[in-house]
């Protein structure tokens, strides 16, 4: 089934208890690797933020896609669907 909620509408239903609080997890599989030292590509998305505990970077799922220069929102970007985010290859 094609889900067209976006990251942000489970917020609510997560901080209210109703659902489970959603972690979702992308890994480029051509760059995984089992060395611990080097977790290889691998991004975080939740309802509240979005991002690479690799480089250290997160945004807020508002601000994820946008464009930013030295840490400042330069250009909103447009919000993607959980299908579109749970297929993305980081």
């Amino acid at each position: 089934q094609f889900d067209e909620h976006e990251l942000s509408d489970h917020r609510e239903a997560s901080e209210t208890g109703i659902n489970p609080y959603p972690i979702y997890a992308a890994v480029d599989k051509d760059k995984f690797s089992d060395d611990p030292s080097f977790p290889g590509t691998w991004f975080e998305f939740t309802p509240h933020e979005a991002g690479s505990p690799a480089v250290g970077a997160f945004v807020s799922t508002k601000t994820f896609g946008g464009q930013f220069e030295e840490g400042k929102l330069k250009k909103a970007g447009m919000k993607k669907s959980i299908c579109y985010l749970q297929g993305k290859s980081p």
